[in-house]
């Protein structure tokens, strides 16, 4: 980027292809006035009271969130894995994935509830709100795998109102407010287990952008490692430069 900041970049190096095009809009609406994603998550908390349990829960309520986070680790995790390591297997990708424990629920629910910074707080956030307590990540090498490895998720999924695919976000078309360098494609997917649905994010990324944004989540995003305000400086402007050079690379590709 040289001296340019990221979004000066984007201005005069604008990106090219399907990554770049804004992202379609079936798999999030549904009808005027609720989404797709909201229409599964009440029908998930009407047939679940533990996906009811906001902050502050009871020892009843507690208890019932302990058994729904093993019912997401024993039941609902083997089948997002089946799934999301076969997308992989297609594109070139590593696949992973993680699973919420009780204490990282319901530490999400009272964030939520309660607000965080630059964040304002949502009222009436519950369990079933927490719609990543199963995460999964294909990782790809380039930007050419990824815009393969979204056609291969919408095969399989669907598209449309009566499709898998509950919400799509491209932060490639649309970079988000708060930190316009992070670059992913994620979706959230309904699944089942045992009669009962549930839901998974899928994060699909490059590889050079999953570095970046893992880098920046540990040492600023959360801070898990301490670093120094000049660290945190480079961090970001590394989480930049590999934004520009994914969209760099889409436009060697669509010239």
């Amino acid at each position: 980027m040289a001296d340019q900041d990221l979004d000066e970049y984007r201005a005069s190096h604008p990106g090219r292809g399907p990554l770049f095009d804004t992202a379609p809009s079936e798999p999030n609406d549904l009808r005027p006035g609720e989404s797709h994603k909201a229409a599964y998550l009440r029908v998930c908390k009407k047939q679940d009271a533990a996906r009811r349990v906001g902050a502050n829960p009871t020892d009843d309520e507690y208890s019932a969130v302990v058994e729904y986070c093993s019912r997401l680790r024993n039941a609902v995790a083997p089948r997002v894995w089946s799934e999301v390591s076969a997308i992989a297997g297609e594109v070139d990708g590593i696949a992973s994935i993680r699973t919420k424990n009780t204490a990282d629920v319901l530490d999400k629910v009272t964030r939520m509830s309660s607000g965080t910074s630059g964040r304002s707080s949502r009222a009436g956030y519950e369990v079933g709100d927490v719609v990543d307590a199963v995460g999964a990540r294909v990782t790809v090498p380039d930007t050419e795998a990824l815009e393969r490895a979204l056609v291969e998720v919408r095969s399989r999924f669907g598209t449309g109102p009566q499709s898998r695919v509950l919400e799509l976000e491209n932060m490639y078309a649309a970079p988000k407010p708060h930190n316009r360098a992070y670059r992913v494609v994620p979706l959230l997917i309904s699944t089942e287990a045992d009669g009962q649905p549930y839901t998974f994010e899928l994060q699909l990324c490059t590889r050079r952008a999953s570095i970046a944004s893992d880098l920046e989540h540990n040492t600023i995003y959360k801070a898990y490692v301490e670093s120094t305000p000049i660290q945190q400086t480079v961090v970001r402007r590394m989480q930049a430069e590999a934004a520009a050079l994914d969209q760099q690379e889409t436009r060697r590709r669509y010239k």
